[in-house]
């Protein structure tokens, strides 16, 4: 009778430990989100700043589930939803200032390519990789 009650409280003892070290690996991962990212490649072209032109990045405050950054022209705000267990990330409603610049070509990318991104990954480098639902990637950041 004591021994199948002993390997019944091993057991949790052991699921409890599992559980808190889980717990801590997703958030560590999820707080490697945080900071601000410069934005280097957009569809696999890299993204050059043009003369007159804002550096393009986003930022990411998880703790508060926000976004923020600049396209190159803009500043843009939003929210961000991200999940590291499954390497989702989405973005809720965000918006930007709406000033015209002499060229538009980088905002007009970051914003396309933002519309497109469900996934992440932070690669083993310290690079983030954000991309489609298929896998594919449309952005590449690297911490500012």
């Amino acid at each position: 009778m004591k021994k199948p009650l002993i390997a019944l409280c091993m057991a949790g003892v052991l699921a409890v430990m599992t559980s808190c070290g889980t717990a801590r690996n997703a958030a560590s991962t999820l707080g490697a989100l945080d900071g601000e990212w410069k934005i280097t490649t957009i569809d696999g072209q890299a993204l050059t700043q043009k003369a007159g032109e804002k550096e393009a990045f986003i930022g990411f405050s998880v703790k508060d589930n926000r976004l923020y950054g600049c396209t190159g022209c803009n500043n843009l705000v939003g929210g961000i939803q991200a999940d590291p267990k499954k390497g989702t990330m989405s973005f809720g409603q965000t918006g930007s200032t709406r000033m015209m610049c002499p060229d538009m070509e980088t905002e007009n990318k970051v914003l396309g390519a933002m519309g497109k991104i469900e996934k992440y990954e932070i690669t083993a480098g310290g690079k983030m990789n954000l991309k489609t639902a298929d896998g594919k990637t449309v952005m590449t950041l690297e911490k500012r």
